[in-house]
């Protein structure tokens, strides 16, 4: 039987499992959902902006930042799903299909999650929870942690409920002889109180007060639409680097699913 954990934060690293899945919905999970959709094959994360830059200048590949909700003027896009999906085309027209990416939450915990030895490390959101259920369920996967990045890595962020619940759904959908943790039954009723006004929920949350104030309230209504991305994004170490290497498992596994 498959079990599912929903955790929070950098603790959540530490419970037992086999793989591990990040949401950051606000917005780190849903950019990177969103660029792999169209197009990008692989997306380098850093925890330090510092590192970022540099490696971005190295590669000459553009970089997608923000530090506490705001982008840094060394950066190209923000983190930002609608700054990709406008600003992205006119990379991949030239033949750079990969970006940098630095952010205060998701980012940070996909890069220490890659430090960890986990047979598999993915990023889910509400875009893509049908993909990544679909994944997981065909990779085998026996001990699944859902972990929420949160606000900062320290508050509760009903976004992130709502993503992991969504996630925990399209799972169940798919088999039901799945056993949950009190916060993955919690995130399953969440995501279904909100299913019908996903755009409401994330437009009343502290995170998207945040994101709206920085003149992203389109982010919102492309992070509270459900299964709009196909893309599955799997994580791994990057050599010689504190950071993690994002790429779509469907062609790094070249997994047959029927998304």
């Amino acid at each position: 039987m498959t079990r599912v954990y929903v955790t929070w934060f950098l603790k959540g690293l530490d419970v037992r499992s086999d793989t591990v899945v990040i949401v950051d919905v606000l917005r780190f999970s849903t950019t990177v959902s969103i660029a792999l959709q169209i197009g990008f094959k692989s997306i380098y994360v850093f925890p330090k902006l510092s590192d970022a830059v540099n490696y971005a200048k190295t590669k000459k590949i553009p970089l997608l930042a923000e530090v506490n909700g705001i982008k840094p003027s060394e950066a190209e896009m923000d983190n930002s799903p609608s700054d990709i999906m406008q600003k992205g085309w006119e990379y991949l027209s030239k033949g750079i299909d990969e970006l940098v990416i630095r952010t205060s939450a998701g980012g940070v915990l996909t890069s220490k999650a890659a430090q960890k030895k986990f047979d598999k490390i993915l990023i889910a959101s509400i875009t893509n929870a049908k993909s990544v259920a679909e994944f997981l369920l065909n990779s085998k996967s026996r001990i699944i942690n859902v972990i929420c990045a949160g606000i900062g890595l320290e508050k509760s962020a009903i976004e992130d409920l709502i993503g992991a619940g969504a996630l925990v759904h399209e799972m169940l959908r798919i088999d039901m002889d799945i056993e949950l943790n009190s916060e993955a039954i919690a995130a399953l009723k969440m995501f279904q109180l909100a299913e019908n006004r996903l755009q409401d929920f994330m437009k009343l949350s502290e995170s998207g007060k945040i994101v709206e104030s920085v003149g992203h309230y389109s982010d919102i209504e492309i992070a509270s639409t459900l299964n709009i991305s196909k893309a599955i994004p799997y994580a791994e170490p990057l050599k010689d680097f504190k950071g993690a290497i994002i790429r779509n498992a469907v062609l790094k596994h070249n997994t047959n699913l029927d998304t």
